[in-house]
């Protein structure tokens, strides 16, 4: 039987740099897909560059509710319980800290303007919904928001790890989620790909980039990423994805 194998770069948007590292991840590599942080500075021009650059890297929304230095898509001022003082969202701790304060509609407000400004920039439906940090699927709120996008325009979603069943009831998902460790040699990796299953869709997460001076402002993964261009990038592992037959695809494999 065959195997499926989705690799899934997330934070495309957050910086050029990471942009850039991501395209030449699906030119000169094995990722197939990619999730927009598009309320980020940089992601509208890096959509347009996906788009023109490289056509068939699938484009989903990375939903954000949390981290660093990251900006909500509605104005401050129309969703203060969500923001910090200064406008942006709260990293850890904080964010678990400010949680159960969040209110139900403004949550829902943002997690729909988020949607629709992908849909303006990149003229289509994102291929599926996933988030940063997972914070989306642990906020009540959010999770009936991406479920109510996810059920009515029929588009998969991220099998979260850690999160209960129900969030994805109904939804179509990889059966399983994986993430990329860059702490660990190459040949994790590679063992990794000997071992998927029969038959089965499976998510294989990556954050590849290249680091620069402005990165450090919003993300605490810098120079790690190169290490997963390189990883993603390497024969070794394109040799093993040969010979076990596994088929790369995107998460509209579920469409077929």
């Amino acid at each position: 039987m065959a195997k499926y194998l989705i690799v899934n770069a997330d934070d495309y948007g957050i910086a050029a740099s990471v942009s850039q590292g991501i395209r030449e991840a699906h030119q000169r590599g094995v990722v197939t897909s990619t999730t927009v942080m598009i309320g980020m500075d940089d992601a509208a021009g890096a959509v347009q560059q996906a788009i023109q650059e490289t056509p068939d890297l699938a484009l989903g929304l990375h939903l954000v509710t949390a981290g660093k230095a990251m900006k909500p898509v509605l104005p401050p001022d129309q969703i203060p319980t969500l923001v910090r003082p200064d406008g942006l969202f709260y990293d850890n701790p904080a964010w678990g800290e400010h949680a159960t304060s969040f209110n139900r509609d403004e949550m829902i407000r943002e997690i729909n303007a988020q949607f629709e400004r992908f849909v303006a920039v990149a003229n289509k439906l994102p291929t599926h919904i996933d988030s940063h940090y997972h914070a989306a699927y642990f906020h009540p709120a959010s999770v009936e928001a991406m479920r109510a996008l996810a059920l009515k325009h029929n588009l998969p979603m991220r099998h979260d790890r850690g999160v209960g069943q129900s969030v994805l009831e109904g939804i179509q998902h990889p059966v399983s989620f994986h993430e990329l460790d860059h702490d660990q040699p190459i040949e994790v990796l590679l063992g990794f790909l000997r071992t998927l299953p029969d038959g089965e869709i499976v998510e294989l997460c990556c954050h590849p980039g290249y680091s620069n001076d402005t990165l450090f402002d919003v993300d605490s993964w810098t120079t790690v990423r190169e290490i997963e261009v390189a990883y993603l990038t390497d024969p070794r592992v394109q040799a093993v994805i040969a010979s076990e037959q596994i088929t790369l695809c995107n998460f509209e494999v579920f469409k077929r």
